[in-house]
């Protein structure tokens, strides 16, 4: 519901508040209740925020963890859920409140106070408040409380932990937490207190955001709703918090968005990042048009590239191979590459033959195990990965899908399995390797480019083709 009065006077705001109270009463018992209107319209509206673990658009689509649950919860409901992106949290519970929205999700983490304005749901998620500083900083001992400006969003739980503590905040107004994670990152603003599954999901985003100390306090990651409308939606919501939690489905959804991230080290996530700002861009035409002529999304085309040279466009290895795509002789002839040092040659060249790999890879296969499987044959030669499915159906294991095929692929190399197979000995463990850093630098490039675009979960992912994933 949306009032938009004059000012009152004090016996005035009393009446007007007595009114608007005697309105809603009389409309919720009027009218069924607000899941059984929902479910007449179809639609649950949803305001959200843009993050990693709140909603995004990823390599596959959108995703999230809040995306995925409400999802499903939705699901659960028999609704289709229609997301708004809210620039930072307090204008999507404002939303909510107000009525333009039937509920927030946006890994909020809410106050005691909130409770009179909304009804709360119980807490999907746990965490506790830790500070981050930027990583040429020393950590913030909040015991001893070094001289330090700890800058955090206006208004959220960071600023009243802050305050009640007696640590005057820095407020950044109508900020996202994702937003000062970013500027810390870069260096702007050298402290901020976040939680710990914030710098888990931003550890391969943002590099240089140091995890420090952490408050005894835990906090719950909570769903907000309405209350000038009944219970109902908070109390679906409920049991359905329940049941993925003791199910194990949140805990899935915490491995895949927080704990159990793929990841790197140090020196490694903060070279990809330099190299995406000083060298990317020289080539990043170059994999588009690549993209554009060959059908292939051009992040992976410049995954495959940085995991085969860097993006160095000179460089060679003991065994011959040259250039961005680090292309052999053979390879440069059948794609009719005339100098596999020039970069434009390298990377149309490096996609075409992936190209042709992808049509030698058996039809039935789809998805992202044709991608995968691709991948593999472009690094270890299709040969030897027809071996590994070999000796996967021989074991018992399905040749169709990576997952089975990766852990034949080491054997490989011993002697008692590539004595049986066509193809003979390989170093199977090189193209597990190749394919898992290439999947990490595909994530983090579909990321950093669709947040380049504003792009967000309610963004429609472009058509590829086949080989690529669906974004």
């Amino acid at each position: 519901m949306n009032l938009s009065l004059h000012k009152p006077g004090p016996s005035g705001s009393l009446l007007l508040a007595g009114l608007v109270w005697l309105m809603l009463l009389i409309q919720g018992c009027e009218q069924p209740p607000l899941v059984q209107r929902l479910q007449a319209g179809g639609v649950l509206h949803v305001a959200t925020v843009a993050g990693p673990l709140s909603c995004y658009l990823g390599e596959e689509g959108p995703a999230g963890l809040e995306y995925e649950l409400v999802r499903r919860f939705s699901r659960e409901l028999g609704l289709t859920p229609r997301f708004t992106v809210y620039p930072n949290r307090l204008s999507a519970m404002e939303a909510v409140q107000t009525g333009r929205e039937d509920m927030a999700a946006g890994f909020i983490i809410p106050a005691i106070l909130d409770t009179d304005a909304y009804y709360v749901s119980s807490a999907l998620v746990q965490v506790q408040p830790r500070f981050a500083h930027f990583m040429s900083y020393r950590r913030f001992n909040p015991r001893t409380g070094i001289s330090a400006s700890i800058v955090v969003p206006e208004g959220g739980y960071a600023d009243r932990l802050l305050t009640s503590r007696g640590l005057p905040p820095h407020r950044l107004e109508a900020a996202a937490e994702e937003a000062v994670l970013a500027l810390v990152d870069m260096g702007i603003f050298h402290y901020t207190l976040t939680n710990d599954a914030q710098l888990r999901a931003h550890a391969n985003l943002l590099p240089r955001l140091v995890p420090g100390e952490t408050l005894s306090h835990h906090l719950g990651v909570r769903w907000l709703f309405p209350r000038f409308y009944d219970s109902s939606l908070r109390d679906h919501a409920n049991a359905f918090l329940r049941q993925q939690l003791d199910s194990g489905a949140l805990q899935e959804l915490r491995d895949r968005y927080i704990d159990k991230l793929p990841s790197r080290d140090f020196v490694t996530r903060r070279d990809f990042w330099k190299h995406v700002q000083k060298r990317l861009p020289r080539y990043v035409e170059l994999f588009r048009k690549a993209g554009r002529e060959t059908g292939i999304d051009w992040r992976l085309l410049a995954a495959i590239g940085y995991q085969e040279s860097h993006w160095n466009e000179k460089a060679r290895s003991p065994t011959g191979v040259r250039g961005i795509m680090m292309l052999t002789q053979d390879t440069a002839r059948q794609q009719k590459i005339s100098n596999r040092l020039d970069p434009a040659q390298s990377i149309l060249g490096g996609a075409r033959h992936l190209l042709w790999m992808e049509k030698r890879i058996p039809e039935r296969i789809h998805g992202e195990d044709l991608l995968w499987f691709t991948l593999a044959s472009y690094n270890i030669g299709y040969g030897h990965l027809e071996d590994a499915r070999v000796l996967t159906q021989r074991q018992g294991g399905n040749p169709d899908k990576w997952e089975d095929v990766k852990q034949r692929l080491p054997l490989l190399s011993q002697k008692k399995y590539y004595s049986t197979v066509k193809h003979g000995r390989a170093r199977g463990g090189e193209p597990l390797a190749y394919v898992e850093n290439i999947r990490y630098y595909y994530r983090l490039l579909v990321y950093w480019d669709n947040a380049e675009r504003g792009l967000d979960c309610t963004s429609a992912p472009p058509q590829r083709r086949r080989l690529a994933l669906k974004n």
